[in-house]
């Protein structure tokens, strides 16, 4: 243990031992106010550097000191200083219930525990619950899924995600094994230039030596996890959850919120889950969200929120948090909104359906969104989709950092000009129209290879032109009976497919139209589809297949989105 240094008041303690069950140690730097009164405590277990304590979006832990709390800041399993192998949450739950029944017998401490944190950090707060440390008092899961990784139900590999986590995780595990070379290759990456390698567990920069979960993540994606009930049911502390809306796991931290609130055991669980939904992408949190201002209600204030979530808990401060079940933030008014729960109770579904005179590929076409089913010249629109000449991703719903990944709000003009992208518009609206919950929609299509992608994207489209994505979904069609029920696609067959393209609250204006894409990409957010029906790994350039799509609407196959609007 290194000597203790005294910063703004604040003894910070670095590389603190402290002893797992099976004898392992993990390290923590320990900050507190410098004086005799107890605190209660707030951790956070990291595996990307106890130094660095996530402050890209936090505060640092000695802002948290100094609001009267014991901060511990600790290196998970087999990362930077804590000894150990690191496998993705295997061990996150028991070593969170260990970390903390340590941290309440420090001298000067109060035996209340809070823990904090996004992404993977979330996700091992939900586990760490789910284990009932005694002492553990709340938690506040930040973008996150449950007890898993997993992103998305849809069939397709999260790539953009996944790589480059990889990418990130393994400079450190060459670090360790003291692997110059791989440090430097890992350090200087272009990942652009990675995306398209294939077959996807070859990634020549993806060491299975430094990242072995890699190659395991991409056999295991159609395999069925354990089931999220069972950890929501034993989770029994109030829990504070926020997403965003550009955000790869919004769904999933709906879910969470959801989850606990309808299955724990615990009363005092099921009555104190609250959930933040910001229109922020998973990092860095700011009022701009790719090429949108959001406007001053959208800057980041989580730091305040969760000192004032930490005080109501841990030092018995009821007032200090008055807020409702759910806040949300409305993107196009920016205003926040809040409600008892969600889904919203007052709302109901508004139906637009496709069609189009001649043909819907590109802006230059005749796509249309209406209310009715119109009896059009054309009841089909056609594209062609081709693994080597991808619609690229701009913007959207992707983890790690815009500059890796594609994220946050983008004009789309620059794909709509492409004929194997389909464009359906609504008229002007003559009045704003506020939707609040899910989107999805429904697509009657057939396709001349036996699997391929289908993708839509909602979009507001402002009166000068400019195409801005407010949400997006991919379908996998082998998957659309769920995927652990793969199954090919009879060449030339009509299948109808639900995509789902999660939640959003966005109000569009008096003089906006809606938009919906239809496309077979969303690269690199997600792998590319070859058009055959093989697993992931089997995936080459050899492989690939030209698939002909065809999209439907008729009265016999009215293809649609659906959209849940607040009354």
């Amino acid at each position: 243990m290194n000597q203790a240094i005294i910063e703004r008041d604040i003894i910070h303690q670095p590389n603190v031992p402290i002893k797992m069950r099976d004898g392992t140690k993990l390290y923590a730097d320990i900050y507190r106010p410098n004086d005799q009164t107890d605190y209660p405590i707030i951790i956070l277990r990291t595996p990307y550097n106890k130094e660095d304590a996530q402050t890209m979006n936090y505060a640092h832990p000695i802002w948290y000191a100094e609001q009267g709390y014991v901060v511990i800041v600790q290196d998970t399993r087999g990362r930077w200083s804590s000894e150990g192998e690191f496998h993705p949450l295997v061990h996150e739950g028991e070593d969170g219930y260990d970390t903390i029944e340590w941290a309440v017998t420090l001298p000067h401490t109060i035996s209340k525990v809070g823990l904090y944190g996004f992404s993977y950090i979330g996700i091992s707060q939900l586990l760490t619950a789910a284990e009932q440390p005694p002492h553990l008092t709340c938690i506040a899961p930040f973008m996150c899924g449950s007890n898993s990784l997993r992103v998305s139900e849809n069939g397709a590999f999260p790539l953009a995600l996944n790589l480059s986590w990889a990418i990130f995780i393994g400079q450190n595990e060459a670090v360790r094994k003291k692997d110059l070379q791989w440090l430097q290759q890992l350090a200087t990456t272009n990942i652009q230039e990675y995306y398209p390698y294939l077959p996807l567990q070859n990634v020549p920069i993806v060491k299975n030596e430094l990242v072995p979960f890699y190659q395991k993540w991409i056999r295991q994606m159609n395999e069925r996890l354990p089931e999220s009930p069972a950890l929501y049911e034993n989770i029994s502390v109030p829990a504070l959850h926020l997403g965003g809306w550009y955000d790869i796991y919004v769904d999933k931290t709906i879910e969470n919120f959801q989850g606990i609130k309808e299955k724990s055991k615990n009363k005092l669980a099921r009555e104190n889950q609250y959930l933040f939904l910001t229109p922020w992408y998973h990092m860095p949190w700011s009022r701009y969200v790719g090429q949108i201002d959001f406007g001053k209600n959208a800057e980041n204030h989580v730091d305040e929120i969760l000192i004032k979530w930490f005080d109501r808990w841990l030092k018995d401060y009821p007032t200090r948090w008055k807020e409702e079940s759910v806040r949300y933030f409305v993107t196009g008014e920016n205003e926040w909104h809040v409600s008892k729960q969600w889904p919203l109770s007052k709302s109901e579904e508004k139906v637009l359906y496709l069609s189009s005179e001649d043909r819907a590929n590109s802006i230059n076409g005749t796509g249309k969104l209406t209310e009715e089913i119109l009896q059009q010249s054309s009841e089909k629109d056609i594209y062609v989709y081709h693994p080597s000449i991808y619609v690229p991703a701009i913007g959207g719903r992707s983890g790690a950092d815009p500059i890796l990944t594609p994220m946050g709000a983008q004009n789309q003009q620059p794909i709509e000009i492409r004929n194997d992208v389909l464009v359906y518009t609504s008229e002007a609206l003559p009045a704003d129209l506020v939707v609040v919950g899910e989107v999805k929609a429904t697509l009657y299509v057939s396709t001349n290879v036996d699997d391929t992608d289908f993708v839509i994207k909602l979009i507001d489209v402002y009166p000068d032109g400019r195409s801005i994505n407010i949400a997006e979904g991919l379908l996998r069609a082998s998957a659309r009976n769920g995927i652990h029920q793969r199954e090919p696609l009879i060449p030339n067959e009509i299948y109808p497919l639900e995509i789902l393209a999660g939640s959003i609250a966005h109000r569009f204006k008096k003089g906006h139209a809606i938009r919906v894409n239809i496309t077979s990409t969303l690269f690199p957010t997600f792998d590319r589809h070859g058009n055959r029906f093989l697993p992931l790994e089997e995936v080459t350039e050899l492989t690939f297949k030209t698939a002909t799509q065809t999209v439907y609407h008729s009265k016999l196959y009215p293809s649609s989105i659906q959209l849940t609007i607040k009354k």
